[in-house]
């Protein structure tokens, strides 16, 4: 019963985060095109400056939630719920130090804010620049503070839709509010000011969804000296990894506003807000399946998890490929439309620019199934080097080569340290720790999928590349509409052709069909037995 389970919960996760994902990335697109043309890319600029500071300073949060979910997976398979209020305890008491801390370096650095800006002169005459970097410090510093430890739970039992569908209605709420405010007044103060209300919200309303499901999970009790000190070791290895993530997402854009301005590192966020709403969508996939791949990791053996692996890796080297060359393609036409040719990347360092971040977007993606099994194994002591190997070759990286050629040095920096460095790394851990197994046979695998990827990526390029690109106002959307449909039949057909006779897609298909199987079978026995769902709910 616990596969079908797992499999049940995967798929609401999915289902929530996608319809999650579609307001998260929708809604803002809209701000952001607001903001642009009511009142110029410079805002985006220090928006993304703000929260590029503000995760450096989440760094104090260590990895305490990975680890504490990481420790609740198994007393909650058990039952034992002792076990997880100690843990719930612990982990409030943590982020309310978090949540302080971060209110005071925030505050401290602020005097610091000038010289993260190239050019004074491009902040925005009527922004308070202090004033409005404290209110994006006490959004980030409230979440800490209230109850966001209660989302743990519902992303320990998998049940992630939940939170998922708390973000959805309040986070549209939001941006209506926000959209209203552009519009209305054109002020930027008033605008920002339900960042953190929101937030707020979204805590309390968690709150009380959580305590109302689980009852008897309160903050009680005390973990023991050797219980802490298990957690603390997972943390400490945790570290690097976070520290890593920040430097590689985060300090890049840091470097770019004190090197190019405002205005550049803008239009950058731009750009690498497709990217990032491509990555957040694969996400949604990822973090659907880790709390259930972290159940199979304890309760099935190595040789059916790997199985399993191959074919998630399978599915999701497609879904990533064909968002890569849908990127490839649109990528420069759909910002044409959405900014115009003066707020882009053009010429052949545009094109470049351009290669790159389809470069890092598929380099990130197509290798995360990696990650997402050795972190739901809690193997973070396995590659504990690997970060700041990652952190060294990217910050040198970027300091050298972004005075010199601009973005794509940045965006060069971005791929070494996630791909050169972390994915060999990761792949080794994970495959001599837990699988048992050596890497190449993966590597040869992934490199076949990469190759088939990169054919069917020129050829759709070459057949979207015929039809014209300009034109003005219904027939420049009705062109792009035109590619945007090449790009989802081509690449998908091709993939199809080439992959429907292999063991990996024939696994795949057995699993979905098991699945709908099982959900059919479990219809009818509730039709043919109608209080058996009333009997399980009293069990």
């Amino acid at each position: 019963m616990m596969e079908p389970q797992r499999t049940k919960h995967a798929i609401q996760n999915t289902v929530s985060g996608l319809i999650y994902k579609a307001v998260s990335l929708l809604m803002p697109f809209v701000v952001r095109t607001i903001i642009i043309y009511k009142l110029g890319v410079e805002y985006l600029g220090l928006h993304t400056l703000f929260s590029a500071i503000l995760q450096v300073l989440s760094l104090t949060e260590l990895g305490f939630s990975s680890a504490i979910v990481f420790a609740m997976y198994k007393p909650i398979s058990e039952g034992d719920s002792e076990k997880i209020r100690a843990l719930l305890s612990f982990l409030k008491n943590v982020y309310r130090v978090i949540g302080l801390i971060i209110l005071v370096v925030g505050s401290a650095i602020a005097p610091a804010l000038p010289y993260f800006i190239q050019d004074a002169n491009s902040i925005p005459a009527d922004v308070n620049l202090y004033l409005l970097y404290f209110i994006y410090l006490f959004n980030t510093a409230v979440s800490y503070l209230m109850f966001a430890y209660k989302g743990l739970l519902l992303t320990a039992h998998q049940r992630s839709d939940i939170e998922n569908y708390i973000y959805t209605a309040v986070n549209l709420l939001m941006y209506v509010a926000q959209i209203a405010v552009l519009f209305l007044f054109r002020n930027y103060y008033i605008y920002i000011i339900f960042l953190p209300v929101s937030t707020i919200v979204i805590n309390i309303v968690r709150a009380i969804v959580v305590n109302r499901k689980y009852p008897d999970l309160k903050c009680a009790g005390k973990l023991s000296k050797e219980e802490r000190k298990s957690i603390y070791r997972n943390i400490f290895a945790l570290i690097g990894h976070k520290i890593s993530y920040t430097v590689v997402m985060s300090i890049s854009n840091i470097i770019i506003s004190a090197y190019l301005g405002l205005e550049t590192v803008g239009i950058y966020g731009n750009y690498y807000y497709i990217v990032s709403a491509l990555i957040g969508i694969v996400g949604i996939f990822h973090s659907a399946i880790t709390a259930s791949i972290g159940n199979s990791l304890v309760t099935a053996s190595v040789e059916k998890n790997y199985n399993d692996f191959i074919k998630i890796t399978f599915l999701n080297v497609w879904i990533v490929g064909w968002m890569a060359i849908c990127l490839l393609c649109l990528y420069q036409p759909f910002m044409r439309l959405w900014v115009g040719e003066e707020r882009m990347f053009v010429g052949t360092s545009g094109f470049w620019s351009v290669i790159l971040f389809v470069l890092l977007f598929y380099l990130w993606k197509f290798k995360d199934i990696v990650p997402t099994y050795k972190d739901a194994a809690g193997l973070w002591k396995a590659d504990f080097f690997k970060p700041y190997a990652v952190i060294a070759a990217s910050l040198i990286l970027c300091l050298v080569l972004t005075p010199l050629i601009g973005i794509n040095g940045a965006l060069i920096a971005m791929i070494t340290g996630v791909f050169v460095i972390s994915m060999p790394w990761e792949t080794h851990a994970l495959f001599k720790i837990y699988f048992g197994k050596t890497e190449w046979k993966y590597y040869l695998r992934l490199a076949v999928y990469t190759a088939v990827v990169a054919v069917i990526g020129v050829l759709t390029y070459f057949v979207v590349g015929l039809l014209p690109e300009g034109g003005s106002g219904w027939f420049a959307y009705g062109w792009f509409a035109l590619r945007a449909l090449l790009c989802l039949v081509i690449p998908n057909v091709l993939i199809f052709l080439c992959s429907f006779m292999t063991p990996e897609f024939k696994g795949l298909m057995k699993t979905v069909g098991h699945v709908f199987r099982k959900k059919k079978g479990s219809a009818a026995q509730e039709t043919e037995n109608p209080e058996a769902k009333t009997d399980d709910v009293r069990r």
